[in-house]
């Protein structure tokens, strides 16, 4: 006897994300973090139902084998959207609340450039950190400014769901393998990144620390992680979390 087909509801979607070292657990890819904090958001204010899917791109089952490469993925009743700036729209066009639009375009540049400047840094593209350090600096400078918790005001954005995850891969990453850490005097950024640490979305949605070293481990040009450090991003540890910046203990991270 075939098994009897269920109907989800109309307000349910499915979001397909990668798997991490495993091949079933949440794996630490920083657009698909991006969806699930907007899914988080829209679920708490507004009608929104939704279920994460991890996925193994080497190994997809056959229902999700023709989009595996295409993660993250959002799929709604019949409507399958591959194309990010397509799920951002069919989100909210579906789902309008809470609002996550912005219109700051000065918060949107300073933030162009500073993950492909970490992209090169990680991957040796470029040896140099003055390039990233640049783009981190505008970040810093115009949070300065600003003076709100977030990048366009006091709460999350679409831009923040975009920028957050990247800020944090490049801060977790780049100490990992580069040890390197965002300056102490850059304070607008660092008080950015504590206010992603504290909230309820970013910290559940958030990969561990090992997730995301094996993340960048796995791409060709990164350099390799330390010796010194491969006991402590250990994937079969406890997981670890990083988000007391500018209070780490020994080894920069916190055990939550």
């Amino acid at each position: 006897m075939s098994a009897k087909k269920v109907s989800l509801p109309s307000n349910h979607v499915e979001l397909y994300v990668k798997s991490g070292w495993d091949g079933q657990s949440y794996g630490a890819c920083p657009f698909c973090q991006r969806f699930y904090m907007i899914l988080d958001l829209k679920a708490q204010e507004g009608t929104l139902t939704f279920k994460v899917i991890t996925v193994n791109p080497a190994r997809p089952t056959a229902d999700v084998k023709s989009y595996a490469h295409k993660l993250p993925v959002l799929k709604h009743g019949d409507e399958v959207i591959m194309d990010s700036d397509e799920m951002v729209q069919y989100i909210d066009d579906n789902f309008p609340y809470p609002d996550l639009r912005y219109t700051n375009r000065k918060a949107h540049t300073v933030c162009l450039d500073v993950f492909s400047k970490f992209n090169f840094f990680i991957k040796n593209v470029s040896t140099l950190r003055e390039p990233l350090l640049k783009e981190l600096h505008q970040i810093d400078s115009f949070m300065k400014t600003a003076g709100t918790n977030f990048l366009c005001g006091d709460e999350l954005t679409h831009l923040d769901c975009l920028m957050l995850p990247k800020l944090h891969h490049a801060r977790v990453a780049s100490e990992a393998f580069k040890d390197f850490e965002i300056p102490s005097n850059m304070t607008g950024l660092l008080h950015l990144l504590r206010s992603a640490y504290s909230n309820e979305t970013f910290r559940k949605t958030c990969p561990s620390d090992q997730e995301i070293v094996h993340h960048w481990s796995t791409k060709g040009e990164t350099t390799p992680l330390p010796k010194s450090k491969q006991r402590f991003y250990m994937l079969e540890g406890t997981p670890v979390y990083s988000m007391d910046v500018g209070q780490a203990n020994g080894n920069g991270c916190t055990v939550l």
